[in-house]
């Protein structure tokens, strides 16, 4: 009898150990599970305005900080400032990021708003993440995990309503790069604080017709016959910075990403078919490839190899419009 009582008491210790190992242990989502959870904390990262400072800090070099003043404003979107150049207001408005020039009261360049750094992904790119990584939850940590090598490539943490606070970026082979996190926030903040960013934010919504998405099917356009595995076309651009206006196609597996810019070509320009690489760039995780096919000078920028790069250069091609 007493062996029997000391044996139900191992089996009741076991099964209350495994139990309590196993409600602990981080929980592999369904991608369709995946997308709703990614869905709602996007939902509850933007449930209301706030006013913060973002600390962004970069370990690939001396782990310097960039602090931010962040301004969330429900139906105008995000506008944010690096607080090392005051007069640069950048404002996310739908699928673009406008950098606006205070002083000269201009729109000085405009990109997509492709990855806000105040939110863990946009909404328009959670299918094809979820095609090509695991969702990990654990608690109030969420982590991306590349089905291709195990490898986390992306954790976020959460606050109590399942909003993001910070988020983290690793290289492939697991070290962190990068750490955004809020250093303080306020929910609900008054007129006076938000004011000023709110200001600017109008004045960019009524210029930025001026920078329209592109429609690819009506635009001729250099485009890349080979992309790496799970990549697709997620956006075209016309955008204008320092070399003027130029087509930008951004390509994505759902975490990472290239850009590739080219300039705009008249219909009467004289060009070559010859395809010419100029320069590499590496800048952190990013790397640039700078080149030129048929009279277009060609920009591939992305947090890719340099061989990948310059794989996908070379398999550029004319597809006319």
């Amino acid at each position: 009898m007493k062996k029997t009582s000391l044996f139900i008491g191992f089996i009741i210790l076991l099964l209350v150990s495994f139990f309590t190992i196993n409600s602990s242990q981080a929980r592999i989502l369904s991608p369709e599970e995946g997308r709703l959870f990614l869905k709602r904390i996007i939902q509850n990262s933007t449930a209301h305005s706030y006013w913060g400072i973002w600390k962004l800090t970069d370990y690939t070099g001396e782990s310097e900080s960039i602090f931010y003043e962040v301004v969330y404003i429900p139906r105008f979107g995000f506008g944010w400032i690096n607080l090392d150049n005051p007069h640069h207001y950048i404002i996310g408005d739908g699928t673009y990021r406008f950098i606006y020039d205070e002083e000269k009261q201009v729109i000085t360049a405009v990109y997509p708003g492709f990855d806000l750094p105040f939110l863990p992904l946009g909404e328009d790119n959670i299918d094809i993440l979820v095609s090509n990584y695991l969702i990990d939850v654990e608690e109030d940590v969420v982590m991306i995990i590349s089905r291709e090598n195990n490898q986390v490539v992306k954790s976020f943490l959460l606050d109590e309503s399942q909003a993001l606070i910070s988020q983290t970026y690793y290289s492939k082979n697991g070290q962190v790069v990068k750490r955004g996190e809020y250093v303080y926030r306020i929910d609900y903040p008054d007129d006076e604080r938000i004011w000023k960013i709110f200001q600017i934010m109008d004045q960019v919504i009524q210029k930025k017709n001026n920078f329209p998405e592109v429609l690819f099917n009506r635009k001729r356009m250099l485009i890349p016959r080979l992309l790496p595995p799970g990549y697709s076309l997620r956006r075209s651009y016309l955008v204008e910075g320092d070399q003027g206006k130029m087509y930008q196609m951004v390509f994505s597996d759902g975490i990472n990403f290239f850009s590739l810019f080219q300039t705009l070509l008249s219909p009467h320009s004289k060009y070559t078919s010859r395809l010419r690489k100029i320069v590499i760039k590496k800048d952190g995780e990013l790397t640039t490839l700078i080149g030129e096919k048929m009279g277009r000078q060609i920009f591939l920028v992305g947090n890719l190899s340099h061989e990948i790069l310059s794989e996908i250069f070379e398999s550029i091609a004319d597809e006319g419009g």
